[in-house]
């Protein structure tokens, strides 16, 4: 299962009372979907928004730290991790 986009999805949770834990809510319950079959593999891929000038209006400031926070606890559960800028790879894990 490849998702794409995971950023935008991130946004859909910002409302929510405790918008990181609902994503890791989320997170966990695709987790245990990889898990419970051997050849289930789970991508996810996400754009960082974390780079550039920082928003003026507190929304966009408030999902671009929830990006950042969920996008380490994805890491933590990973067992490989890459970034690609202009198309060249790093495997960071």
């Amino acid at each position: 299962m490849i998702i794409f986009g995971i950023e935008t999805l991130i946004f859909s949770f910002i409302s929510k009372a405790n918008p990181r834990e609902a994503f890791n809510f989320w997170l966990q319950a695709w987790l245990k979907w990889e898990n419970e079959q051997r050849e289930r593999q789970l991508v996810l891929i996400g754009s960082d928004i974390g780079k550039g000038i920082v928003p003026m209006e507190k929304d966009t400031r408030n999902w671009r730290d929830l990006v950042g926070w969920c996008f380490q606890d994805v890491t933590r559960h990973a067992s490989r991790v890459d970034v690609i800028w202009y198309g060249l790879n790093q495997q960071l894990k």
